[in-house]
């Protein structure tokens, strides 16, 4: 993965970095309800208990899980402290955070959807919410420049503008992840970037003139919104088809003892017991008497 080969401080080993990377797949694919040991195991190719040798159990890999979200988030607020001003700054952060998140793969749902993978974990929660409110700080920062510098609009909020920016590049970064992967979101990226310049700068320069490649451009950015969702692996369909097996299974087998339970206290019910009482009793069949023999014939 291109953003573990780009991190020169990466803590995880080969071994543990394939288990992740599993973890992170499973998640994506199945939601993090689905992040049992034995998913994760069978992704990775491993047994069960070879994750322990990495990773303390199921919380052990969120804690490792959750390191690779503050790893990637870290580049983020690098980023905005790119040379320049307002539009330019804001321009150059969101070109190197699309960079970071295409060569992230699995990595980036965790980065886009962290509130939810890591709800279980409430002190995670807390500094989800700390790096987001800093993520729209940082955007916010390079709006309000560029209104005081009179290049961004100043007749609406800024914070309003620091939302819409980062909402419609979250919007293309879930998509991509949804049809898993299948467009270049760097170019879709960046053919719309000069149409959310024209909404909210004052002026329009030449790089966001109606160009030759306009007409390409809203053509690819019209044909990912006709993809079809990522289909689920061969993996996660087998893991899907063998919770089915087990549960039917599980159904099948309790119907017997729950099928003799009902009627053994039905038996039990006061109100069959009075039909029982109040029920004529049936008169035992008188033995039949054996057929007479045949008379023998006297000899004449």
């Amino acid at each position: 993965m291109e953003i573990i080969l780009t991190d020169p401080a990466w803590p995880y080993t080969r071994a543990k970095t394939a288990v992740l990377t599993a973890a992170a797949s499973v998640i994506r694919e199945e939601g993090p309800r689905a992040a049992t040991l034995k998913n994760i195991a069978s992704r990775a190719g491993i047994t069960e208990p070879a994750i322990f040798r990495h990773f303390d159990g199921v919380d052990g890999l969120f804690e490792g899980l959750f390191s690779v979200y503050e790893r990637i988030h870290a580049r983020f607020e690098e980023a905005y402290r790119a040379e320049g001003k307002g539009l330019a700054r804001l321009r150059a952060a969101v070109a190197s955070i699309v960079d970071s998140l295409a060569a992230s793969g699995d990595f980036a749902y965790l980065v886009l959807n962290a509130r939810q993978v890591f709800r279980e974990y409430a002190e995670l929660k807390d500094k989800i919410a700390e790096r987001d409110m800093a993520d729209h700080k940082s955007v916010l920062g390079c709006v309000e420049e560029g209104v005081k510098a009179g290049e961004i609009r100043g007749d609406v909020d800024p914070a309003s503008i620091a939302v819409a920016l980062s909402g419609g590049i979250n919007s293309i970064v879930a998509l991509w992840i949804e049809t898993g992967f299948a467009f270049d979101l760097k170019q879709i990226c960046l053919d719309r970037w000069d149409d959310v310049e024209r909404l909210v700068a004052t002026k329009v320069g030449p790089k966001q003139r109606e160009s030759k490649d306009s007409a390409a451009a809203k053509a690819r950015f019209a044909a990912i919104f006709s993809m079809k969702p990522a289909r689920p692996s061969k993996a996660s369909k087998a893991t899907r088809a063998s919770k089915a097996k087990a549960k039917a299974a599980g159904k099948k087998g309790a119907a017997a003892p729950a099928k003799k339970a009902a009627a053994k206290s039905a038996v039990k019910t006061p109100a069959v017991k009075a039909a029982k009482s109040k029920a004529p009793k049936a008169k035992p069949a008188s033995p039949k008497k054996p057929a007479a023999k045949p008379a023998a014939s006297k000899k004449k």
